[in-house]
């Protein structure tokens, strides 16, 4: 499928570093010469010398914690929400490409797998077109570990803008479901940023979802995820998507690459719900890097365990043992 380069608006959001801002736009102007940027971030950016067609400036909505704990991570959910739908809203391209700002794009070859999985099952349909998303980090349900069901990654997302519009265009999460439920000994928030997206955008379309919290999960909330992913859905890796990510969200030491949807596992939902004749390819190369490289890290894990037994006092040990183990695994990545 041919998609002009002049029907494409390139949604640029979140808090802006204009090193990694001014290498993303290059390459658009490079690759896309005709796209149109849009800029979207908060009130009080220097916008200086940046190159774009359209900004948008907004109050900042503010954030929630993930959990009550300290060193909790920041849920920005609703800068997202806030700044990706004030983007789609002024653009006027026909395709939007919604990318945080500290990813650089590098190429066009995701334009290709736009319409190359068509299919899609009627019941679980809400898109006119799917959308593009990305492997890394979309979660698989079915692990055991964190069976985190409705969860498309949300780093970035190309299709037609009016189906962005229709992801995006919900209420802004309430300070209520900050610390909703109670996991372990902590309070958590109802929902991750990708599953409280996802999720509202399926109710505000008619659909009954009974997922009550982000850890709630059975064997039919396992395949009504599954189904509406592969019917709304392309997962792409970071290669296929032309996507530069920064390095934080490369390593081994920050991030759970155990449980993500490769683009191979994803075709082998697409096999068992919407096209049983589709040809599956053999070897999955990303799930074999991954398994190979926890492997090695899980190496460097016990190596670390191994080497603070020798530190007589254990509050040392604790944290000598944290601080080694980060150290291990510092350039260890994807």
């Amino acid at each position: 499928m041919n998609i002009d380069t002049k029907d494409i608006s390139f949604i640029i959001q979140g808090e802006l570093k204009s090193e990694i801002y001014q290498q993303t736009t290059k390459n658009i102007r490079l690759f896309f010469p005709d796209a149109e940027i849009v800029l979207v971030s908060y009130t009080g950016t220097d916008t200086t010398g940046l190159d774009y067609d359209q900004c948008a400036l907004i109050e900042d909505p503010g954030f929630y914690y993930y959990s009550n704990t300290k060193k909790s991570k920041i849920n920005n959910i609703n800068r997202q929400i806030k700044t990706t739908l004030n983007g789609l809203k002024i653009a006027t391209r026909k395709y939007a490409f919604k990318l945080r700002s500290d990813f650089v794009i590098n190429g066009s070859d995701f334009i290709k797998y736009f319409n190359k999985f068509s299919e899609s099952d009627p019941k679980y349909k809400i898109f006119e077109k799917k959308i593009l998303a990305s492997v890394f980090f979309s979660r698989d349900p079915r692990t055991k570990e964190s069976p985190f069901p409705f969860h498309p990654s949300d780093i970035a997302f190309f299709g037609l803008r009016k189906d962005l519009l229709n992801l995006f265009d919900i209420p802004l999460m309430p300070k209520e479901e900050a610390h909703y439920y109670q996991f372990k000994k902590a309070l958590m928030c109802r929902y991750l940023p990708e599953q409280y997206l996802w999720i509202n955008c399926l109710r505000n379309n008619g659909k009954y979802i009974q997922c009550d919290h982000q850890r709630d999960c059975n064997d039919h909330i396992v395949e009504d995820t599954e189904r509406y992913i592969v019917s709304n859905f392309i997962y792409l890796e970071y290669e296929q998507y032309n996507l530069i990510p920064p390095k934080k969200l490369r390593l081994f030491s920050e991030n759970d690459f155990n449980n993500v949807i490769t683009h191979v596992e994803w075709q082998k939902l697409y096999k068992k719900y919407v096209n049983y004749l589709h040809e599956v390819p053999e070897i999955d190369v990303s799930r074999n890097k991954i398994d190979r490289k926890l492997k090695w890290a899980k190496k460097r894990k016990k190596l670390a365990k191994y080497l603070v037994t020798l530190i007589p006092l254990s509050i040392v040990r604790r944290n000598f043992r944290s601080k080694l183990t980060k150290y291990l695994l510092k350039d260890f990545q994807m």
